[in-house]
């Protein structure tokens, strides 16, 4: 576990997910009908990571993998809605642009033009917006890729 920021005066962690973790981040932070699954196979994988409230609490997390053309890929970032925009996104991002979870040069993530929020996080790290999806979902919601270079 690495200690990362503070927030009012709570130390905000992050580790690696375990399996003892899925039914928390489904019932509190995303509970989404597909997510059981997908995070049986990150963590499964070592690719998913959680943001801990003094060591207990899970209050986010993140899923970290090489499936985007061999690069690093934030493909999942979450936050339980009662600590978002308290540095808890930020924490799992520079947690995991760290070379020894981040091995390749180039870091990708991506999110929905609709959610400034993220972008607005994402500006805030110097990723740079490298391309837009358009069609992936059906409301109409292009997805925005952004990238940042890494020193690994």
């Amino acid at each position: 576990m690495t200690h990362l920021a503070e927030i009012n005066n709570n130390i905000i962690s992050c580790r690696l997910a375990i399996t003892d973790d899925i039914d928390l981040i489904c019932t509190s932070i995303d509970d989404r009908v597909f997510i059981p699954a997908f995070l049986e196979r990150s963590i499964a994988s070592s690719h998913c990571h959680v943001a801990l409230l003094n060591g207990s609490l899970i209050i986010g997390y993140a899923v970290l993998d090489y499936s985007f053309y061999a690069q690093a890929f934030i493909a999942m970032l979450r936050v339980h809605p009662s600590y978002r925009r308290q540095r808890v996104g930020l924490t799992l991002m520079q947690y995991l642009e760290q070379p020894s979870l981040c091995t390749t040069k180039k870091l990708f993530t991506s999110t929905n033009l609709s959610n400034l929020a993220m972008q607005s996080l994402l500006a805030k790290l110097e990723y740079k917006l490298t391309g837009v999806i358009h069609n992936l979902d059906d409301d109409g919601d292009p997805e925005l890729v952004y990238y940042k270079s890494i020193t690994v």
